[in-house]
């Protein structure tokens, strides 16, 4: 009879598992393919963008709704056109961009020169011959673009076009488990021909990710949303709150967790209510839960606020010596100045080519002396802020109390994107409108995917310690 109990828990254990199965595999979503608004506000993006590189001059050969390049095409079975004109054109693209690299780095360089102006000769030559090659580079691609037809090449048949589609987005889909922006760049990434990447997110692809994901979300029924997993934050503070939230963390992290029990329950409703996993997983990667972690700009402690937003959230002692404004201030003039030495650089031509080409390198080599004082005195900042143990950012209950209400304030506004919020808590809510989304930095296309894999690792375990 024992027997029997067993055999018919294993029986029901894999009939509910087949069901389980059935339905996931077997969903509107797997089984049809049908992501006809995705679909639509791909081609959509992707036709603008076409457009406006054959206008600007920045057209490399991709076409079709999905904008591949010949080789791509030809690589997922579709018959492509390639002639002498795309061979040689993008010959000449790469030349055209290793002579503006050599450019760059002349007007950087700090080697002794063998004869006086030779860095200012090196920069009008470089530059000069980038942009001769630049513009026969372009000609020859429009060339080869004018010869562009259905009959020829696949790209531009939208019925063949829409099946690779269908099968590139299952494919990235089922890669991210449905994360429609780590899938979009899945998606682009193939398009482009990058098999491999270190992450679905890159700063090259990121611009194509914001602009498909604003539109579908504008666009989306709730059904169409409930398709894909948006990042949004959905009411998991009071799940985790009411679970073992408090078990999952590590060693590490566990010395935050009274702290932050104690803000939760201090806060209470005040605050958009952020579930403590997703915090904790910002502060592993702001600072691993040290207390005392000081960024190379000044962020400091568990949360990595800045002393102008510590003081905007109300915080009161901030260690901030004269030096550090004249610190910051001197970043900003940096990033200005390099901006006024590459305009300078695309003023040259063959008129005015020594006198473009002495300002581009008079303006680079002063940005970087203004580069090393600043990196100075922020490593000054850094040394006296870690002794200086009276800032309240060090203050571990602090710096948990003010960050969550930063980061609350931000999901707020944000109404609970979770990946507009890191991206805004990372790079500053104004880059996040400025570039309509996730901004096109290394930095926080890497610190919002750290967060989001600490983040879901820490719910798995919870949900694991629930059943």
């Amino acid at each position: 009879m024992f027997k029997g109990i067993i055999k018919y828990k294993v029986y029901l254990f894999f009939t509910v598992l087949g069901l389980i199965l059935s339905v996931h595999l077997f969903s509107p979503l797997h089984a049809s393919g049908d992501f006809s608004l995705l679909k639509k506000c791909i081609i959509a993006h992707n036709l603008e963008v076409l457009k406006k590189s054959i206008d600007n001059g920045s057209y490399r050969g991709e076409h079709g709704i999905l904008r591949f390049r010949p080789e791509t095409g030809k690589s997922f079975g579709m018959k492509t056109f390639i002639d002498k004109d795309y061979l040689d054109s993008r010959a000449l693209f790469k030349k055209a961009a290793w002579s503006l690299q050599i450019a760059r780095m002349a007007m950087a360089s700090q080697k002794k020169e063998k004869f006086p102006g030779e860095h200012v000769k090196k920069i009008a030559d470089s530059f000069l011959l980038y942009k001769r090659t630049l513009e026969s580079a372009r000609k020859m691609m429009m060339t080869y673009h004018a010869r562009l037809n259905p009959s020829v090449d696949d790209r531009l048949n939208d019925a063949i076009s829409v099946r690779v589609m269908d099968k590139l987005l299952k494919e990235c889909l089922m890669k991210t488990k449905n994360q429609l922006r780590d899938a979009l760049g899945c998606f682009y990434n193939l398009c482009q021909g990058v098999n491999k990447s270190e992450s679905p997110l890159t700063p090259k692809n990121v611009r194509f990710v914001n602009g498909v994901f604003k539109r579908f979300i504008q666009q989306a029924s709730k059904e169409d949303m409930n398709m894909f997993d948006l990042d949004r934050d959905n009411g998991n503070r009071k799940r985790n709150l009411t679970g073992n939230w408090k078990n999952v963390v590590g060693k590490k992290g566990f010395k935050c967790i009274p702290l932050l029990e104690t803000v939760l329950k201090e806060t209470g409703d005040e605050t958009y209510a952020v579930d403590p996993l997703l915090f904790i997983a910002l502060m592993r990667r702001e600072s691993n839960f040290n207390p005392l972690a000081i960024s190379p700009v000044g962020a400091a402690g568990l949360t990595q606020i800045m002393p102008a937003t510590a003081r905007t959230l109300g915080m009161k002692t901030i260690f901030t010596p004269q030096y550090f404004f004249k610190a910051v201030s001197l970043l900003e003039r940096e990033k200005s100045t390099r901006r006024q030495a590459k305009a300078a650089l695309f003023h040259i031509n063959e008129k005015n080519k020594s006198y473009y080409a002495g300002q581009s390198r008079a303006l680079r080599q002063a940005s970087l002396i203004l580069g090393a004082k600043r990196e100075k005195l922020f490593a000054r900042y850094k040394h006296e802020l870690s002794k200086n143990r009276t800032d309240d950012r060090l203050q571990p209950a602090l710096s948990i109390k003010y960050g969550l209400k930063y980061f609350a304030g931000i999901m707020k506004a944000h109404k609970g994107d979770i990946s507009l919020a890191l991206a805004s808590y990372n790079a500053g809510p104004h880059r996040v409108l400025e570039f309509e989304g996730i901004p096109p930095y290394s930095e926080t296309i890497l610190f919002r995917k750290k967060v989001l894999e600490y983040y879901r690792a820490y719910q798995r375990k919870a949900d694991g310690a629930s059943l």
